[in-house]
This record gives structure tokens, sequence and C-alpha cells, in this order.
């Protein structure tokens, strides 16, 4: 859905732009393990993370996004997924594809790569684009119904790659439970 993370990549771009004005040092050893109940996943970052719930009732097809964003010196954590309306049908392909292409272009960055892969078992595509400013990188997984991305965003010019690998490194999914 071409307005799935709009609202994510509106809090990255502001977000980026405190990123590169902030003069004061933050500890990098504080990470915290934040869960999601409701999101079924674990995730390691700097500190706890904002949130951000919305659901859109447009287009007759309503879904809810939950993101979940933290800034750091150097770089912008932002994880989320998205709830369905259960009669909406999509494909898993076609619906990384849209995630990848919808946050490259609301961003006007380029694409500089893009791998289908396997994650943990989940159909998974792994991208980085940039932005004259920024370099992005991003995990969209397929969870059942449940599309989720992670997306890193650093600064041109510095390299904070331990915490980018170490963030998308700890993410975990606890699978749907079957009654």
């Amino acid at each position: 859905m071409k307005r799935l993370w709009l609202q994510g990549v509106l809090i990255i771009a502001a977000t980026l732009t405190i990123v590169a004005q902030e003069h004061s040092r933050q500890p990098t050893d504080t990470w915290v393990k934040f869960n999601s109940e409701l999101g079924r996943f674990t995730v390691m970052l700097p500190r706890n993370p904002s949130e951000k719930t919305d659901t859109v009732r447009s287009s007759g097809v309503p879904y809810t996004t939950h993101l979940f964003s933290v800034r750091s010196m150097k770089t912008v954590f932002l994880v989320g997924w998205v709830d369905y309306d259960p009669g909406f049908k999509f494909g898993a392909q076609s619906e990384l594809n849209a995630n990848r292409d919808n946050f490259v272009r609301e961003i006007k960055a380029t694409l500089l790569s893009s791998n289908n892969t396997r994650i943990d078992g989940y159909q998974s595509l792994e991208f980085t684009a940039e932005t004259a400013d920024t370099i992005y990188r991003s995990r969209v997984y397929i969870v059942g119904r449940r599309p989720y991305q992670l997306i890193a965003g650093t600064v041109k010019g510095t390299d904070d790659s331990a915490s980018v690998t170490r963030f998308f490194d700890s993410f975990k999914i606890r699978p749907p439970t079957t009654r």
C-alpha cells in the first residue's frame, strides 16, 4: 500500500535532521532489549523507543500501522509492522517490493542494492538506499499476514555500522500462536 510506511518515513526524515544538528554525546553501551507483546518481537535499541500507532480507513481497506523509533547520535532506528483488515489479500513478494519501493520513493532516495532472502525462516528483503545526506539500510519480513520493516538511517560521513548490525541481528519474531 502506498501510504504503508509514509508515517515512518516522515518520522525518520524529521529525526535525521535533528540528529545531524545534535552535538551532545550519548553513551553507546546502554542498549535495552525492547519487547513488543502486541508486535510479537524483541529488538535491541539504544533506549526505549517512542511509539506511534495509526489506523487508516482509506480505499476501503483499513489497516493499522505500529511504529517504534529511537534516534542516537549517529543513527535513527525504526521498527514497525502493519495489521491489515482480514479481508485484504496480498502476495508476499509484491508486499516486500511495495514496502521497499514506497519507502525509497517517499524519501526521494536512490536504491543502491536489494536482495530477496530468508531470515529466520521468513521471506524477507534487504535493501540499501541513499539520499544526499543519509544512508538507509532496511529489512522487510513477511510473517503470516503481517509485514514488518526495520530501518536504520545513518548520516553520511559517520560510521555506526556496529550499532546498525546490532539492531538488525537482535530482531527476533515470535510466530503467531494457533488455537
